[in-house]
């Protein structure tokens, strides 16, 4: 184990390298704190931008939370302009929600900090350098989704 621990210092400190090269040398990553996100409505945001359109309770199923936490969340989003919800004409107790305009916004600059960090950093390694990050980190979610069941 004591070698695990050696290891993974050794990765918080990259990751931490990293970090702060990313927001010494990217100015549009400082511009994410004009959206005023909590760390919990950052991630729920990320959800919903990458499944759009969504409801409630695919948030709550996703990060295992009550459904009136979701509920406060997407109110104060909604009361930010980052979100709207549209009621399902289908299935009229529940709301599809999309990206306002805010949350449109706080979109495109995700692209762009995305689009500027692949164009300085990411590219500078290879794809197959870059899968074997992806792989190495689904089999750390992995373990935690697999012991969940």
């Amino acid at each position: 184990m004591h070698d695990y621990s050696i290891i993974i210092d050794k990765i918080n400190q990259k990751f931490e390298q990293f970090k702060l090269l990313v927001l010494q040398e990217t100015k549009e990553v400082g511009e994410l704190d004009n959206f005023h996100l909590t760390p919990q409505q950052e991630l729920i945001m990320f959800y919903i931008i990458r499944n759009e359109p969504v409801i409630a309770k695919d948030i709550a199923n996703h990060f295992d939370i009550s459904k009136s936490a979701v509920s406060q969340v997407i109110s104060k989003l909604e009361e930010m302009k980052m979100i709207y919800r549209q009621e399902n004409s289908i299935n009229r107790r529940e709301n599809f929600i999309y990206l306002g305009d805010r949350g449109q916004e706080f979109h495109q600059l995700l692209k762009k900090i995305d689009d500027i960090l692949v164009e300085k950093y990411y590219s500078k390694v290879s794809l197959t350098e870059l899968k074997n990050v992806l792989d190495t980190l689904n089999k750390i979610v992995g373990t935690k989704e697999n012991k969940g069941s």
